[in-house]
Parts: structure tokens; sequence; C-alpha cells
């Protein structure tokens, strides 16, 4: 069991998991840069896993020190705040006040939603509310076929919550057929994810669900059968 402040950094980290895994899923991204079809011949893996390693170390993998203090933080994300939800942010962000990070996450998830996305509100919420009712109820409930709706936007987020590996290029395929062009598609699965990364981390931090989330018939922190993680938050 995780207990104190540290369990904040394993909430974010599990978030960004489950975002960037959702994405890679509904939108079939390889993972590998060497195509399936060659990865039988040994020498070619090799050569891939050679370039790859000259690649990553040109780059800074390290980890960025978190200067901002948790006062900072919420100053910074105040507008944001406001125009996404009509008020002031007063204290919704001090179950997390001892990792100011997570607060900046949530603002580039807020401008991402509110400011970067082709979607209308309207999908917007559409989407948010079928990832709602698409999470597991209970353990057993996680694996095994379901009967997915019909409408194609609903069906991709229902996918992209459950089980993303299973997306098809039908349903793609669909979602092209009702007018989505390449950037809607993928601003769909950005809309999945988001919602899908937000499920996992309102829950095991304690945040109000509403902070992100477009689901206005939310319940209860615990609902859907996600736990919280047992931590306490320190003063800031």
């Amino acid at each position: 069991m995780l207990v104190g402040d540290g369990a904040l950094d394993y909430a974010l980290v599990v978030g960004a998991f489950h975002f960037i895994n959702r994405m890679a899923d509904l939108l079939h991204v390889d993972p590998e840069a060497v195509p399936e079809s060659l990865r039988r011949f040994e020498w070619i893996r090799r050569f891939g896993v050679r370039m790859a390693s000259r690649v990553l170390r040109r780059m800074d993998l390290r980890n960025r020190r978190d200067t901002r203090s948790y006062g900072d933080a919420v100053m910074r994300i105040a507008p944001v705040f406001r125009r996404a939800t009509g008020r002031d942010p007063g204290d919704a962000f001090a179950p997390v006040a001892a990792r100011p990070k997570l607060i900046e996450a949530i603002e580039l998830a807020l401008r991402e939603r509110d400011e970067s996305s082709s979607l209308p509100l309207t999908t917007m919420r559409r989407v948010h509310r079928m990832v709602e009712a698409a999470l597991p109820a209970e353990p057993a409930d996680a694996t095994g076929f379901h009967e997915r709706p019909t409408d194609p936007v609903e069906a991709f987020a229902f996918v992209g919550t459950r089980y993303a590996q299973r997306t098809t290029p039908d349903m793609i395929a669909r979602l092209r057929e009702v007018g989505y062009s390449d950037l809607g598609i993928l601003d769909l699965a950005i809309a999945v994810s988001d919602a899908n990364q937000w499920a996992r981390l309102h829950r095991l931090t304690g945040l109000a669900p509403e902070i992100f989330s477009l689901a206005r018939s939310l319940g209860g922190g615990q609902s859907n059968g996600l736990p919280r993680l047992n931590w306490r938050p320190s003063v800031a």
C-alpha cells in the first residue's frame, strides 16, 4: 500500500500511461519503428535497437526539477480553470498541494480540451459520459466481450475505455462515414484518452471529478470499482 505524498507521483504516472497506451491502441501506433513483417529477421531487429539507442542517447531524459509552489500553480491555472468551470479554483486542488506538478498537468489537459481540440462541446460531453459509463463496475466486469453502442463516436469511446487494443479499422471507417477527418479522429482519440486518464487520476487523488470531466452525472469518487490510494496530503 502506498502512503504519503509520494503516492501522488505514482497516481500521475498511472494516469499518464493510461493516456499514452490508449492513444497508441486507438490509432494503431506500432510499438516499434521496424515493420512487423521485418522483425522476424534477427539482424534487422538488432539494427533497429541500435538505431533507437543512438537516438535516445542524444535526448535529455533527466527528470525536470519541480520548482513551482502550490500557490504559483493555482495562480497559473486560475484563468483556465475559470473559463472551464465558471468559478475560481479556491481550494479545489488542496488534495494535491504537495505536488504542484499535478496542477500543471491538469492545466495542460484543460488547455488541450478547451483551446486546441476541434471537437464541439456536445461531442466532448458525449465522450466523457460514455467513458464514465464504460468503466468496469467490478473486477470481473473488466474482461470478456460486451455489447457496443451503435453510434460510431460512442462505440469508439466505449472500446477505447474497455479495451482500446480491440479498435478495428472498420470502427475508424465508420467515423469517417459520419464526417470525421484525420484531425477529428485524432481529437476523438485524445478526448477518450484524456477522459480515461482523468477517471483514474481524480479517484486516486481525491480531486473533484468536475474539475475536468464534462459528465454531469458523475457520482462519488470511489464508484465504478476503481480504488483510491491511501495517502495523507502534507500541509502546503
